[in-house]
């Protein structure tokens, strides 16, 4: 069942407490706090170099049969992402579903030949369990368009393998970066990213999120009385971090124009 967006009632004495999460609005009104997502993203890149590939099933190039066996693990990886918060069941089947037609089809862009699936085993009519799907975008060049892996295996450093193995793909090509794309409401995959080479693009709208939530954690604490000297400290330096970070944004949009410093999202 997929997300819901939430509808809490509360004094709004309390909603001010609330802790913020990057990615997600918070508003107040009729008496209660309305917790929405945002669906703000974050544009990443990668240097594509030769990566050891540890996979604890197999991998393998992606054939043009593959979209239909997909869409149960789509189905299944997406059930709890943000993108399809408030999706009816029939409506986030439709959006899979047009998702995966369209890069295979190559209606978004053509899929690369890097691209890559899991499956279970090598017996025949072994069912597929994730993918690394990979397109092309006229600036960035190649991108991870799509990366999910059914849950069963999550965990298993399999999401990892898929995109190592599609990178040495990328890299026996000459290409030189990839580029990929995380929800700031998904912290399991901002951490993969990061993990796993993946750096963001400068972002205005990401610093301000994450300076807006530093204030609000430092504003918390400090009015629900919790406050140790050494908690205030390390919260004051969080804010002030990312307070730097804007003023640094602000000044290079100044000196470079929008799109110094406002990524534009793959194929948008």
């Amino acid at each position: 069942m997929p997300i819901r967006s939430q509808r809490l009632p509360m004094r709004f004495e309390d909603w001010e407490l609330l802790p913020y999460q990057p990615g997600w609005k918070y508003e107040y009104w009729g008496g209660c706090a309305h917790i929405t997502p945002n669906h703000q993203t974050a544009v990443t890149v990668a240097t594509v170099t030769p990566r050891p590939v540890t996979a604890p099933c197999v991998i393998r190039p992606v054939r043009p049969n593959d979209a239909t066996p997909l869409l149960a693990v789509y189905l299944a990886a997406f059930a709890d992402n943000q993108a399809f918060c408030d999706y009816t069941d029939e409506k986030m089947h439709d959006a899979a579903r047009r998702d995966l037609c369209e890069s295979f089809t190559g209606h978004r862009a053509p899929l690369l030949a890097a691209a890559r699936v899991a499956v279970a085993t090598e017996a025949p009519d072994t069912p597929l369990v994730g993918a690394a799907l990979l397109s092309r975008d006229r600036e960035y060049g190649p991108v991870l368009d799509l990366l999910f892996v059914h849950p069963t295996w999550h965990r298993r450093g399999l999401a990892t393998a898929l995109v190592a193995s599609a990178m040495n793909a990328l890299h026996q090509a000459d290409e030189r970066t990839l580029t990929s794309v995380y929800q700031l409401a998904n912290p399991t995959s901002q951490a993969w990213h990061r993990t796993f080479g993946f750096v963001e693009l400068p972002d205005l709208r990401y610093a301000q999120a994450y300076h807006r939530c530093a204030r609000q954690e430092l504003f918390r604490h400090e009015q629900q009385g919790l406050l140790t000297a050494e908690t205030r400290a390390a919260l004051q330096a969080e804010v002030e971090t990312w307070r730097i970070r804007v003023e640094e944004l602000e000044r290079l949009e100044k000196a470079q124009g929008y799109h110094a410093v406002f990524p534009r999202r793959p194929h948008w």
